[in-house]
């Protein structure tokens, strides 16, 4: 039986006792046979007695939700100051502003998704949700690292059936994404900031060390889809429902459960919680 040996990590990983990050390059004992690495303290016995700090895995929805919050008391103080005893009439008589009912549409779809990548949760997969992106008001809704790859996932709450759309002219293609009469393109683009961060987080050694990509999803949780849909992919974005978006994740890969462990930390720690 092959004993575990002191080694230089390779890749990041997690202390199988403590659960702490270690960053690649660490000295640590790694075990071939259950295929876990232990830190030196632990191994050592030199470690203070402590719980581990559990991964800050975010709240799905939470930055958008308090956004709408925001905007709600917002509209009430104004509505008392303007209208005084009657702003109580006032309101129960006028509508929110489409911008602020977005963000709560926005967040029940995001806290829905979130509900439901959570439930997909073992060893193999770990998601994250509402994450920030350093040097930028944007954030991420989902981020999901499993033993197929990384995924930045944004969730939308749309209704309309989602279409792929040719809207070229006889010797060209323009593919549109359509939800209903909607047409959603511009939401293939707005990927590119999140998959960015995200490469950037994990390091451009990591990266190819593992041959690692990230993979844009758009993930809407309560459009229609023809009866025998398929997922597709627009400008190297994955337009999918929840269950279609779970095969994908739940697929085969290159990384092990101590890989998206390690992983999944390194992302927690750059990309905190919004």
């Amino acid at each position: 039986m092959t004993q575990p040996r002191s080694i230089a990590l390779r890749y990041s990983a997690v202390c199988a006792s403590c659960a702490t990050a270690l960053p690649g390059g660490t000295k640590a004992i790694w075990d071939r046979t259950a295929r876990t690495v232990t830190c030196l303290d632990c191994a050592n016995g030199t470690r203070p007695s402590q719980e581990p700090r559990p991964l800050d895995r975010g709240e799905a929805g939470g930055s958008a939700g308090r956004r709408y919050q925001r905007l709600h008391e917002r509209r009430e103080t104004q509505a008392r100051e303007r209208w005084g005893r009657l702003s109580g009439v006032y309101l129960a008589l006028t509508d929110e502003p489409q911008s602020t009912r977005a963000w709560s549409t926005g967040s029940s779809g995001e806290r829905r998704l979130g509900a439901f990548l959570d439930g997909l949760s073992t060893e193999r997969l770990i998601s994250l949700h509402d994450r920030r992106i350093p040097r930028s008001r944007a954030n991420i809704d989902h981020l999901v690292v499993s033993v197929a790859g990384i995924f930045v996932v944004d969730a939308k709450h749309y209704g309309g059936k989602v279409r792929k759309v040719d809207r070229g002219g006889w010797f060209s293609t323009d593919y549109r994404l359509y939800v209903g009469r909607r047409d959603c393109t511009k939401l293939i683009a707005g990927m590119g900031k999140q998959v960015e961060a995200v490469s950037e987080a994990i390091g451009e050694r990591v990266m190819q060390e593992f041959g690692l990509s990230v993979t844009p999803v758009l993930c809407f949780v309560a459009a229609e889809w023809s009866l025998f849909a398929r997922s597709f992919r627009l400008d190297g974005v994955w337009v999918e429902w929840p269950q279609s978006l779970a095969k994908r994740l739940l697929g085969p890969g290159r990384l092990a459960p101590e890989h998206v462990q390690g992983l999944a930390s390194k992302l927690a720690s750059a990309l905190p919680a919004a």
